[in-house]
């Protein structure tokens, strides 16, 4: 929350004054009355229930032309995992399978912007692991659906730094658009770099 903290200068009133000189007229001169000192102007002070001026509002994000490829930017963020999955341990290999959990996805376009579910599973070794699974992303102008798989790495008790790309393909009101993006992040947070375009993923993808 911001504080708005009302300071007020202090006015430093100096007077004015005005002397005139007088003729001498008699034989006795007299005294020329001086002028009152001119009366100072009060300062202006600030209404304290005037309204402060409006700030500028960020543009929200407008969708890119459904014929051309446009690059998107933004952030994922894990707000709940809804199964943590099975885990048995194979030849020193953790495997974990069935994890599921819900993403909040906030990127530059709002068709790629919305609320993801993802189903994961991974192979972990001292060091690192390699994970992979599902992703379905959905807003109000339809859903996007696909794979994913990347790896995840970092020293023993800190949160791992996970890596991955994702390849959807879009529904409703984004049929006949594919999406890609790459993840990159740690902790539940995750930065976004990817492509919103017309077709298909690459026919080489498994």
């Amino acid at each position: 929350m911001r504080s708005i903290v009302r300071s007020f200068a202090a006015l430093a009133i100096a007077g004015t004054l005005v002397s005139a000189c007088g003729a001498a007229v008699a034989p006795t001169p007299t005294a020329t009355p001086t002028a009152a000192p001119a009366a100072p102007t009060p300062a202006a002070i600030p209404d304290p229930t005037a309204t402060p001026a409006a700030t500028a509002t960020p543009a929200p994000a407008t969708a890119g032309p459904a014929d051309q490829a446009v690059h998107v930017t933004g952030t994922e963020v894990v707000v709940a995992v809804t199964d943590g999955g099975t885990a048995t341990t194979v030849g020193g290999v953790v495997q974990v399978r069935g994890i599921v959990a819900t993403t909040t996805d906030t990127t530059s376009d709002p068709r790629v912007s919305g609320t993801g579910t993802i189903g994961g599973n991974y192979d972990r070794w001292v060091g690192g692991a390699t994970q992979w699974g599902t992703y379905r992303l959905e807003n109000e102008g339809g859903s996007w659906e696909g794979t994913w798989a990347g790896t995840a790495y970092g020293a023993p008790g800190l949160p791992p730094v996970e890596d991955a790309s994702v390849w959807l393909i879009g529904a409703g009101g984004y049929a006949g658009l594919s999406y890609y993006f790459h993840f990159h992040g740690s902790n539940g947070t995750y930065e976004i770099d990817g492509l919103v375009f017309p077709g298909s993923p690459p026919a080489q993808l498994p």
